[in-house]
């Protein structure tokens, strides 16, 4: 599967294809050719509405606009209210938060958050975490199985 050929295909150009059909455009990326015209079929509307939406979000995460990552916060009230906010002022959106209170052992030290937010990129996640350790916290990246 070429997650980066379709999801170019979807985000720029609005296409929908399978991936035997979007071949061509994964071979353009390995000619040598520059500034000449070069005509590629894409083929192939027959796909699955979820094969879609993995192979979107796939892609997503290999071009870092979608980031995992983990924190820990003290078990404090207003703690989580923080990181949200602070999340919110880099201008990241929370896609998914897990806030699990009895991971640690120790539950009177500190909560482990795992938060995915989608961002615009690398930049913006460098952002991101600059803004947390300022503030403090230390981020750990959870890396996602993609194949």
């Amino acid at each position: 599967m070429n997650n980066g050929s379709f999801l170019l295909l979807v985000e720029k150009h609005k296409i929908i294809a399978e991936n035997s059909g979007i071949l061509s455009l994964a071979a353009l990326k390995k000619l040598k050719e520059k500034n000449k015209k070069v005509v590629s079929v894409v083929s192939g509307g027959n796909i699955d509405v979820l094969m879609i939406s993995s192979m979107i979000n796939k892609g997503l995460i290999r071009r870092d606009r979608i980031f995992n990552f983990s924190v820990n916060i003290p078990d404090k009230p207003g703690e989580l209210a923080k990181v949200v906010d602070l999340i919110a002022q880099q201008g990241a959106n929370v896609v998914k938060l897990e806030h699990n209170q009895f991971k640690n052992l120790s539950r009177f030290k500190d909560i482990e958050l795992q938060i995915t937010v989608e961002t615009n990129g690398s930049e913006h996640i460098q952002n991101l975490t600059q803004a947390f350790e300022e503030k403090g916290y230390e981020i750990v990246r959870i890396k996602s199985k993609i194949n």
